[in-house]
């Protein structure tokens, strides 16, 4: 598995962000403001270690919110053709693909207790018994 996978823990003032490789190594973590420019600067940086890694699958962006806070960050994802669901403790939905003419897709949340990040939204291993 060739990929990425990008968590944000979205709030008011800040969200908080956490990169990770398909091994779980922790690639970046950071406070990210919630303004445009501190958005784009980390979309740049995600995007940057995406090309860095040569990753053939590219970039899984979790959310934890499907809207309020993160609207910003889910806005500027859109824009920037960034996937991007909402995490949900270990399970986590994509947005249907937009069509022409549609209104921009949100994610759906499915529990009023999310638990957020990058480590929910990448598959593990199974176990051994």
């Amino acid at each position: 598995m060739n990929k990425a996978w990008v968590g944000v823990d979205a709030g008011k003032e800040f969200h908080w962000a956490h990169v990770l490789d398909a091994s779980g190594t922790e690639l970046l973590s950071r406070k990210v403001e919630n303004d445009e420019a501190d958005i784009a600067r980390l979309i740049d940086e995600a995007l940057f270690i995406d090309e860095a890694l040569w990753l053939a699958e590219g970039l899984v962006w979790a959310v934890d919110q499907p809207g309020g806070s993160a609207a910003l960050l889910l806005a500027l994802l859109w824009e920037r053709n960034q996937r991007s669901s909402t995490s949900l403790a270990s399970a986590w939905i994509e947005p249907a693909t937009p069509t022409a003419g549609s209104p921009r897709p949100m994610p759906v949340m499915l529990t009023s207790s999310p638990t957020p990040g990058a480590h929910e939204a990448r598959p593990r291993r199974a176990r051994a018994r």
